[in-house]
């Protein structure tokens, strides 16, 4: 998922642009931040038990393999870590768990009320 939101944004942006641009960065959380919300949206739709820690699990899970992808990268490549990075991944990934999540109950419980 991340190679293929990489591989948007650069298309996106364009591959001169790819490496330090500023709109490069707000493109790939941009596109992070709408793939993660419709992803929750779906877990909350699909989830009927404890659809909040269900999104969250996934959610801890994601952003432990993206600090640890980090912590090689800086182990491995010596490319340094931005800790604020890391914490604005984790704030949007928050803000996409629960707007998604409400958004997939509230479908739920639409659908539900339908039929």
């Amino acid at each position: 998922m991340l190679i293929a939101l990489s591989t948007i944004a650069t298309k996106i942006v364009g591959f001169d642009e790819m490496t330090q641009s500023t709109s490069y960065i707000f493109t790939h959380y941009v596109l992070g931040f709408v793939t993660s919300l419709i992803v929750y949206c779906y877990l909350g739709y699909k989830q009927t038990v404890s659809p909040y820690k269900q999104a969250f699990l996934v959610a801890a899970v994601y952003w432990f393999i993206d600090l640890s992808v980090g912590a090689l990268l800086y182990i491995l490549l010596k490319i340094p870590m931005e800790l604020l990075i890391y914490l604005i991944s984790a704030l949007l990934h928050v803000i996409a768990v629960l707007l998604g999540t409400l958004l997939g109950i509230q479908l739920r419980l639409k659908r539900v009320e339908h039929k």
